[in-house]
């Protein structure tokens, strides 16, 4: 499959034409893994819009401008001085060479994004089956790694009423000060100062030592879920982890960010803000809540998975080992993922999803935005439409996805492709692929959903399968074939949804509970659910 996908070959030329079916593009990150054009290098771009200089055709020479394009975007004229540097239709630019890596096993800097940072909830709550579940859990992980990825840096945080970031090179604990809990800024100062303490490790090296760390951990105290969150984001940012998992059984309780009581700072803002945080310095945070009959407020502690691009799990103990088994084994393709939508300006974007909410907002008003950590799974979808009456007989679109790989080089997928025009909805349906417009659907449900509003979330999958249907009518067989299962998967969608309603509606509002935690964890997954994840059939048989 190609990176950009769009709804159709061709484009609207009016919002009067197809006004009832989103016109939608989908941006895979799994193609960053493709083999194309590579170039070391910056593109030349457009200084108005940023659109890149596509082609060598494009170039123009003036005796009073010199060398110089006019942007296909949005008509600046550009003139060019340098190498010329052309983006083509699909290209890869190595803009920065990765950093030069220390020799020492417990190096400052990880190897791009192959680091994993282990926060593990020891509590009273964990005693038992829990922890024990944990440990063996982590121990695997640590041997998958070690044979897998044993380049990876390993760190770990334990917390329950205190929090120790552990010194792994000797096994000593580092501990936050219990002064410091009451005040994110006061946390990060203490945490910068214990820095020096503070050893990440390499896995393969180390997978021994670090399992018997693990084997030592012990369930005691509360639960000072937020100053150890607040500790791993200073840990995250001055040992470049890209990974940070959260494993928990229990409801934070003590200090900032906790779930009880009154707080200064409400535990909703103080969690959004942290996820904003990680996402600036291209940190994953993956929250994973281990079910224990009590509720552990997801919806909140959701909000660190949001903003990142991780992901949550709410499991029973025993279903443990596959979650933490698929974040270990996950392959980031990208950390510090920026993205940017170039389009003329006749064209605007309604909407996006795939993303955090506040990413969303970003990239409706400016086009571009950082979205965080990417993997093989995750996928970005935008809503365009026209403006005004296009005049044009065919449209340019690029995706400009900005990110720093495994190995740590900063990097631009620049892909550009051209839609044929039409006043036509024939023509637009003729060549329709509904299940782009379905997955955006469905992850625009999932995002309403985890913001609680589920009936909004259905009436908008119910919209969209009216719509289908009125067109199906007339459209070619092939796509009424591919109509029929977009409505097929929507139709799944919504009766999840109306499941999680029903869940809800038997127990209490009020008090967290088990079952909205399930909930949520769901919404989120839906929020990002793939067309791969939702169309299982169709990638099976491609």
């Amino acid at each position: 499959m190609p990176m950009l996908r769009t709804s159709s070959e061709a484009f609207p030329a009016s919002k009067d034409v197809l006004s009832d079916i989103p016109y939608v593009l989908r941006v895979e990150f799994s193609h960053l893994t493709h083999e194309t054009t590579k170039i070391v290098g910056k593109p030349i771009a457009c200084h108005k819009c940023n659109g890149f200089l596509l082609s060598v055709d494009q170039i123009q020479d003036d005796p009073k401008v010199g060398k110089h394009f006019v942007c296909p975007f949005c008509g600046t004229l550009n003139v060019i001085e340098g190498e010329i540097v052309v983006a083509g239709d699909d290209t890869d630019f190595v803009v920065e060479p990765p950093k030069i890596k220390t020799d020492s096993d417990t190096g400052t800097v990880s190897a791009g994004g192959r680091s994993f940072l282990a926060l593990i909830d020891v509590s009273g709550s964990m005693s038992g089956a829990n922890l024990a579940a944990v440990k063996r859990s982590l121990n695997t992980s640590i041997d998958s790694l070690a044979s897998n990825a044993p380049d990876t840096m390993f760190g770990l945080i334990e917390f329950e009423s205190s929090v120790i970031a552990r010194n792994l090179e000797n096994g000593e604990p580092v501990q936050l000060p219990q002064s410091s809990f009451a005040n994110l800024d006061a946390i990060m100062e203490s945490t910068k100062k214990l820095l020096d303490k503070i050893k990440l490790v390499n896995i393969g090296k180390n997978a021994k030592k670090l399992k018997g760390h693990v084997q030592a951990l012990r369930d005691q105290g509360g639960t000072a879920l937020g100053p150890a969150v607040a500790m791993a984001y200073v840990v995250a940012k001055h040992r470049d982890v890209g990974r940070v998992v959260l494993l928990t059984d229990g409801l934070a309780n003590e200090g900032i960010g906790a779930l009880e009581g009154y707080q200064v700072t409400p535990a909703n803002k103080y969690y959004e803000d942290l996820g904003k945080m990680f996402l600036g310095i291209g940190a994953s945070v993956d929250v994973v809540g281990i079910a224990s009959g009590a509720g552990m407020e997801l919806k909140t502690l959701g909000l660190l998975p949001e903003a990142t691009g991780g992901q949550m799990y709410y499991v029973t103990p025993n279903e443990l080992d596959r979650s933490i088994s698929e974040l270990a084994g996950a392959s980031m393709l990208g950390r510090d993922v920026e993205v940017r939508l170039v389009t003329p300006p006749s064209i605007t974007i309604k909407d996006a999803s795939g993303v955090s909410r506040a990413v969303v907002d970003t990239l409706k008003k400016k086009s571009e935005s950082k979205i965080g950590v990417v993997g093989a799974d995750n996928e970005l979808y935008f809503e365009v439409a026209p403006n005004r009456e296009l005049k044009e007989s065919e449209v340019p679109i690029q995706v400009q996805v900005t990110y720093t790989d495994e190995e740590g080089a900063r990097r631009i997928r620049a892909v550009t492709t051209m839609l044929k025009v039409s006043k036509k909805e024939d023509e637009i349906m003729a060549t329709l692929d509904p299940t782009v417009g379905a997955t955006f659907v469905t992850q625009k449900a999932g995002e309403e959903s985890f913001s609680g509003e589920r009936e909004k979330g259905r009436a908008r999958i119910a919209s969209f399968r009216s719509a289908m249907k009125r067109k199906a009518g007339t459209a070619p067989k092939s796509v009424q074939a591919m109509l029929q299962k977009a409505d097929d998967a929507l139709n799944v969608e919504d009766k999840e949804i109306q499941r999680q309603e029903e869940m809800l509606k038997a127990q209490p509002a009020s008090a967290p509970s088990g079952v909205a935690d399930e909930a949520f964890t769901e919404n989120l997954a839906q929020m990002k659910r793939s067309s791969k994840t939702l169309f299982k059939k169709d990638v099976d048989e491609e």
